[in-house]
């Protein structure tokens, strides 16, 4: 990002509203505003009553007429509409965001922010315009978890990373295992952003990165099966991916799951079971689950 670019003046709009289908109809629909938004999220904030959130960001004031055309057409609670301070967005990204340290990676944001320390295994997170910094649980018990996988098989040939978000745990697993790694998501945001983190770990040519649902993509047939599946993902996506996981996945191969929280464990743990999956491990961090599960 060019940093005559970096201070401007955005604008944000939301609103909730229950059932998926809907508020993906109401995403689409954001999408196609004149001017257009510069990003767009869908986010389940309460899965028992399938409650959304569907949120976007302007870099100029948003077309009202349009809004409240999307707003009748969906039958949907006003939009909250707010003006943003013109802010240097790249430096509060980078200010808010320290550098954390989760078993023995260090995770950073710029190479300003200091040098790493002794021992650590170092993973740069260049861009963070998609899911995976981190500083959350999920991603920081997926990051311990990977160690602990490690230490126990020390080899692997292959890795895939479902729903990669910026690539973290792609890159974190290139860092301990150097072995083929392919990163995909259905966000074609979050694979350019994963692209641009591992042009700044120099990972460029070992992380391959493609925008699929699932498992769907050929090169996830190509490159089975696999010795670690990882997803930090919700907990739907997770249970729809059991069958595939099982499929794609060598015989005695692991799959580190989250994104799910303690009251969710049950269901997740048990859908794999259905699919020749044992529960091996798990890490709780404020409530925040992940599991290590093994294929029988």
């Amino acid at each position: 990002m060019n940093s005559e670019n970096t201070q401007s003046t955005c604008f944000s709009i939301f609103t909730s509203l229950y059932g998926e289908g809907k508020a993906y109809e109401v995403t689409h629909a954001i999408e196609r505003i004149v001017p257009e938004p510069i990003g767009v999220a869908t986010i389940e904030i309460d899965e028992r009553d399938s409650l959304w959130e569907v949120s976007a960001y302007f870099d100029a004031k948003p077309d009202e007429i349009a809004i409240s055309l999307i707003e009748k057409l969906h039958d949907l609670k006003p939009f909250k509409v707010s003006r943003l301070p013109n802010t240097d967005w790249v430096a509060k990204v980078n200010r808010d965001l320290t550098p954390v340290r989760v078993g023995n990676f260090w995770i950073y944001m710029n190479k300003d922010q200091g040098k790493a320390p002794s021992g650590t295994i170092p993973v740069e997170i260049a861009s963070s315009m998609a899911f995976g910094t981190g500083h959350h649980g999920t991603t920081q018990g997926c990051l311990e978890m990977l160690e602990r996988v490690c230490r126990k098989n020390p080899e692997f040939d292959s890795i895939v990373d479902i729903g990669c978000g910026t690539g973290i745990l792609s890159m974190a697993a290139y860092r301990l295992w150097g072995c083929n790694i392919l990163a995909s998501d259905n966000d074609a945001v979050a694979i350019e952003v994963t692209i641009e983190n591992t042009k700044a770990n120099i990972m460029e040519s070992q992380i391959i990165c493609t925008v699929a649902d699932g498992f769907e993509h050929s090169i996830h047939k190509n490159m089975s099966p696999f010795d670690l599946v990882i997803a930090n993902i919700l907990l739907k996506p997770l249970v729809g991916l059991a069958p595939e996981a099982n499929k794609h996945l060598k015989d005695g191969g692991a799959a580190i799951l989250s994104g799910i929280m303690l009251n969710q464990e049950h269901h997740l743990s048990r859908s794999y079971e259905e699919h020749d999956f044992l529960v091996e491990d798990r890490i709780v961090l404020d409530e925040w689950v992940t599991l290590l599960l093994r294929k029988k």
